[in-house]
């Protein structure tokens, strides 16, 4: 794919998640976190598995990258939705879009630690302006950052150990096709927490009896337009660009996510949070602009002409 075509699909990807977090808002609140977001992933899961077999793909496949898959399924979807549910639940919504925000950066850095991509000045400047801008568009109180508590550190740990799933989700998708291994990493996933849940809140499972047929509907979009096929996307734009290219969209989500939260929750988008997320889009145009390679492509040609 042409990397303009990836740019799409990963815009296209962070409209999706920015959405899921207004949509996650309204199902969490109507039962236990952990329990709705099992059962959320295992429809994602389900769907992906469905859409493989009326395509006529094959859901299995000698020599599956199995220990990528599993590397895949307990950091990004075991460990990050463990942590993340009891998490978000003992901070602010602040501190947990701020710690988001980062999760890019953090992605970088694995990245550049299993040599999947080269840290150059102008990605830095980049990953640096997306965090700035996360900051800027979503602090009101620079004091309430100071205030750390158990939830911030089970927040970090979420999307920190999800980034090390990106580095196998771009080993693993060099054998098998993205949507297949995010299916089984998912289906895994989300197989081991439901066991989980059974077993420590089985009764929380009776929240689902209760649900409206509007929460039914967003229940239905976040698993299968956000997770499922945004999943899907992103994991197809690591195989061709790489975990840390790809992570530098990740801050378009709080950008959605106020737009989102404008139009579903009738929140107001303030001057600051407009000006946070221009710098967040300074931050991915700068930062996958190749500023580098272009230099010296320049140079290249301009020694040839010397020549």
């Amino acid at each position: 794919l042409a990397n303009a075509k990836v740019y799409s699909i990963l815009v296209f990807v962070m409209f999706l998640w920015g959405m899921n977090v207004t949509w996650l808002k309204v199902i969490v609140s109507n039962g236990d976190p952990l329990t709705i977001q099992t059962a959320r992933i295992f429809l994602a899961a389900i769907t992906i598995f469905v859409i493989l077999k009326l395509t006529k793909q094959p859901l299995y496949r000698k020599g599956m990258p199995f220990k990528y898959i599993f590397i895949g399924c307990f950091f990004g979807v075991i460990c990050h939705h463990v942590f993340l549910a009891y998490g978000i639940v003992q901070t602010t919504a602040m501190k947990t879009a701020i710690i988001s925000g980062l999760s890019p950066l953090f992605t970088a850095l694995i990245a550049v630690l299993f040599k999947d991509t080269v840290m150059t000045k102008s990605k830095l400047i980049g990953f640096a302006l997306g965090g700035v801008g996360v900051l800027f568009a979503v602090v009101d109180d620079i004091t309430e950052l100071t205030n750390l508590q158990l939830g911030d550190f089970l927040v970090f740990m979420s999307f920190f150990l999800q980034a090390f799933s990106f580095i196998a989700i771009r080993r693993a998708t060099e054998i098998i096709s993205p949507m297949l291994m995010t299916g089984w990493m998912l289906l895994i996933g989300s197989s081991l927490l439901l066991i989980f849940t059974f077993a420590t809140s089985l009764r929380s499972y009776g929240a689902f009896v209760s649900f409206s047929p509007f929460i039914w509907l967003v229940f239905f979009m976040s698993a299968i337009l956000a997770t499922s096929i945004g999943h899907t996307l992103y994991n197809l734009c690591i195989k061709h660009i790489g975990a840390a290219e790809s992570a530098i969209f990740v801050n378009f989500n709080t950008i959605f996510a106020l737009i989102g939260a404008a139009l579903f929750l009738h929140e107001i988008i303030t001057l600051q949070q407009f000006i946070g997320s221009l710098i967040i889009i300074s931050g991915v145009i700068i930062g996958t602009s190749n500023l580098e390679e272009r230099m010296l492509q320049r140079k290249k040609n301009r020694d040839k002409l010397e020549c």
